[in-house]
C-alpha cells in the first residue's frame, strides 16, 4: 500500500536547506571550530558508504562482523596508513564520531571511578570532557582545573607541575577551543613520567591541520602519550574524531572504548571522505597551514590597530588559526556576535578569564584562508568586522558589502586540490 508524499513538507526542507546554503555562502565565515568541504569530500560523504556498515574488532582492520566488506576493509587500510603518514603517528584509531568522543573514549579507558583528571577549565577555553562526563553522567572523578596565564594564554607549567606533585592525577588533558599559544607538553610529560600511572592527552582538536604541517607544537614527540582531535577545523575533512598515540598497548585500550563502548557503526563514508582529505592535505596541507597562521595574526594585528583589544596581543596575538578579542566597551559578546551576524560575519562567543572580562569573540580564518583570503585580505576583513560592530551603522549595508567582498575575494580555493575531474581521471 503506497502512500502519499506531502510535498509541501518536502518542498519547505529542500527550501529552507538551499536558504541556508545561500546564506552561508554569502556570509563572511570566521567560526574557528568549521571549515567548507570540496566537491570530492562532499561526493564521498553521499556515496554507497553511507548506507553501510563494516564494524571492525579491536584493532584489525580484517576482522569484519559484517559481509560485504572486501573494498571497505582497503578504504579504510588507506586511511589508516595516510593518517599515520601524515601526523607521523605510529597507530591511529579513526572510528570516533566527534573530537568529544574520542577524548571520552579516552577518559573512559585509562580512568577508573575516583581517579582524579587534571583539564583546562572553560577560562583557557577548555573543552572540559571530563567535567562533563562527571556532571552529566555521575561518572565518579574529581576534575580539577589546570592553572592558567590568562596574559600568556597558555597553561602554567610550573604551577601546574605543582598540581600535579600535590593531586597524583590518572590524566592531564592539555587543549583549548582559543588556541592560541603552544601548550607546555614536554615540561608536563616528563613530570607526568615522574609520577608514574599520569597520562598525559592533548586534546589537539582546534590545531589538528597544524600540527599535520609540523606547525604549532609536536605532542607526540614531546612526549604527550595520546592526541586526540578532530577531522573538521584547520583538517578540512567530514566531521568525526581522531585518536593517535605511538604506544600500540595504550591505543588498544582506548579503541577498546571507542568500539564497542562508544560506537558501533563508525560512518563508513566518512572514512572514505576523510581519506580524500589526508591525500589532499599530503599535497598542500603545509602551505595552507602556514597561510593560515600568517592570515590570523595579520587579522589579530589589524583589528588591534583599528582599536580592538586582541587577547595575546603582547605575544603576536597568536599562533594558531584562531584569534581572540573583546568585544567593545559597554557591549556583551554575545551582543557583539549578533551585531556581526546582522552584517554577514559569522564568529562564535568564547569564555575567557575573568580579568579579561569574562567572555569574548573568537575568530578563526581556516575556512577563508581555504577559499583564497591572503595576509593583504585581512585588513579589509578587519574593516568590516570594525563596521559591523559600530552601534550606529547599519548592519544590512554591512552585509551587502560582505556578500560583495566575499563573491569578488573569496572564490580562489587554491589548497582544494581535489576537483570531481582530476578524481575521475586518477
Amino acid at each position: 500500500m503506497s502512500a502519499d508524499i506531502d510535498r509541501d513538507d518536502l518542498s519547505h526542507l529542500l527550501g529552507l536547506v538551499a536558504a541556508h546554503e545561500r546564506w552561508r555562502g554569502d556570509c563572511l565565515n570566521l567560526v574557528a571550530s568549521e571549515n567548507r568541504h570540496g566537491e570530492v569530500v562532499r561526493r564521498l560523504l553521499a556515496c554507497d558508504l553511507a548506507g553501510r556498515y563494516g564494524d571492525y574488532h579491536g584493532r584489525d582492520l580484517r576482522q569484519r562482523k559484517y559481509m560485504g566488506t572486501r573494498y571497505i576493509v582497503e578504504i579504510e587500510e588507506l586511511a589508516d596508513r595516510l593518517v599515520r603518514e601524515l601526523f607521523h603517528a605510529q597507530y591511529a584509531e579513526l572510528r570516533a564520531l566527534s573530537g568529544h568522543l574520542a577524548a571520552t573514549a579516552t577518559i573512559l579507558a585509562l580512568t577508573r571511578p575516583g581517579d582524579t583528571v587534571l583539564e583546562v577549565d572553560r577560562n583557557g577555553g577548555g573543552h572540559r570532557t571530563a567535567g562533563k562526563l562527571a556532571a552529566s553522567t555521575g561518572f565518579p572523578l574529581t576534575v580539577r582545573a589546570l592553572p592558567f596565564d590568562a596574559l600568556a594564554h597558555t597553561v602554567d607549567a610550573d604551577a601546574a607541575i605543582g598540581l600535579m606533585r600535590e593531586t597524583r592525577p590518572r590524566l592531564v588533558i592539555l587543549g583549548s577551543s582559543t588556541f592560541l599559544f603552544p601548550h607546555p607538553v614536554e615540561v608536563l610529560a616528563q613530570a607526568a613520567r615522574e609520577l608514574e600511572g599520569t597520562f598525559l592527552i592533548y586534546d589537539g582538536a582546534h590545531v589538528m591541520g597544524l600540527l599535520a604541517a609540523g606547525l604549532f607544537q609536536a605532542p607526540l614527540e614531546d612526549g604527550a602519550h595520546l592526541i586526540v582531535g578532530s577531522s573538521h577545523k584547520v583538517v578540512p575533512g567530514p566531521q568525526g574524531g581522531l585518536i593517535l598515540a605511538n604506544d600500540g598497548a595504550l591505543v588498544t585500550r582506548v579503541s577498546e572504548a571507542v568500539h564497542p563502548g562508544l560506537i558501533a557503526n563508525h560512518h563508513l563514508a566518512r572514512v572514505a571522505a576523510l581519506a580524500a582529505t589526508f591525500i589532499e592535505m599530503k599535497a598542500s596541507g603545509r602551505a595552507y597551514a602556514r597561510q593560515t597562521v600568517q592570515n590570523a595574526q595579520a587579522l589579530g594585528a589589524a583589528l588591534d590597530a583599528r582599536g580592538i583589544r586582541v587577547v595575546g596581543s603582547q605575544r603576536g596575538y597568536t599562533q594558531s588559526h584562531t584569534v581572540v578579542v573583546l568585544p567593545p566597551p559597554s557591549t556583551e559578546a554575545g551582543t557583539a556576535a549578533e551585531r556581526l551576524e546582522a552584517g554577514g560575519i559569522i564568529v562564535t562567543v568564547c569564555a575567557l578569564d575573568p580579568s579579561l572580562g569574562g567572555a569574548g569573540l573568537r575568530f578563526g580564518v581556516q575556512e577563508v584562508t581555504r577559499a583564497g583570503a591572503t595576509v593583504e585580505i585581512m585588513d579589509d576583513i578587519a574593516g568590516l568586522v570594525v563596521e559591523a560592530l559600530g552601534s550606529d551603522r547599519s548592519p544590512g549595508t554591512t552585509a551587502g558589502k560582505v556578500r560583495e567582498f566575499v563573491a569578488e575575494r573569496l572564490s580562489k580555493r587554491p589548497y582544494d586540490l581535489l576537483r570531481p575531474a582530476e578524481a575521475a581521471d586518477a
